[in-house]
C-alpha cells in the first residue's frame, strides 16, 4: 500500500505542476479498500487547457517521477468536468459523488 507520506507528496507535486481547481481521488484509496496492488488514482480539474486530453496526463507522470508508486491519472478542463459529471452513468459522476476531494483552490 501507497503511505500517507507519498499520497501527501504526490499531492503536493500535481499542484505545483498543475495549479488546479481540484484533484479527486478515486479508485481502491477512495472508496476504503486499498490493497498491495492498488494504484494511485486521481482526477485533476484545470481551469483550461489547449493540450489533448490524452496528453494532458503527461505532466502528472514526470511530477510523480522517483515516487515509484503505480498511477492512474486523469485530467479535465472544468468545463469538461462538468459536462461529464451531468451523466450519472459516467465514472466522471461517480468519481464527483464518491471520490475524494484532495486538493480545491480556495
Amino acid at each position: 500500500m501507497i503511505p500517507q507520506t507519498i499520497i501527501d507528496e504526490a499531492i503536493k507535486r500535481l499542484v505545483k505542476a498543475y495549479n488546479p481547481l481540484q484533484i479527486y481521488l478515486y479508485g481502491d484509496y477512495a472508496w476504503g479498500i486499498p490493497n498491495e496492488e492498488s494504484t494511485f488514482d486521481v482526477l485533476i480539474v484545470v481551469k483550461s487547457s489547449d493540450e489533448r486530453i490524452i496528453k494532458r496526463g503527461y505532466t502528472a507522470f514526470e511530477a510523480l517521477l522517483g515516487l515509484k508508486i503505480p498511477k492512474n491519472v486523469i485530467v479535465f478542463t472544468k468545463e469538461e468536468f462538468d459536462k461529464y459529471t451531468l451523466d450519472p452513468k459516467s465514472s466522471t459522476y461517480e468519481i464527483k459523488t464518491r471520490g475524494k476531494i484532495l486538493y480545491a483552490r480556495d
